[in-house]
């Protein structure tokens, strides 16, 4: 199961800007929902789409290749 590893690519803009950002914050710099950022942060099993991750690495300024997993399997969580 393919994943984007949302946590890594907040703390990798916190240690790059010094500034720790909420998911109430990110939201508000995109169009995604508070719920739905939690939900792609903690369930593995979440299948965020291309628009949310090229809005969450617009956001973070990251290049979001780097932040994607990969377990090989299907229904492993």
């Amino acid at each position: 199961m393919l994943r984007f590893n949302l946590k890594d690519a907040m703390q990798t803009y916190e240690a790059k800007t010094g500034i720790h950002l909420t998911y109430e914050e990110l939201s508000n710099l995109t169009s995604i929902s508070v719920e739905t950022l939690k939900s792609i942060a903690t369930r593995p099993e979440y299948n965020a789409t291309l628009k949310m991750i090229t809005e969450i690495a617009s956001a973070l300024n990251i290049n979001p290749v780097n932040y994607f997993e990969w377990n090989g399997t299907k229904n492993e969580k």
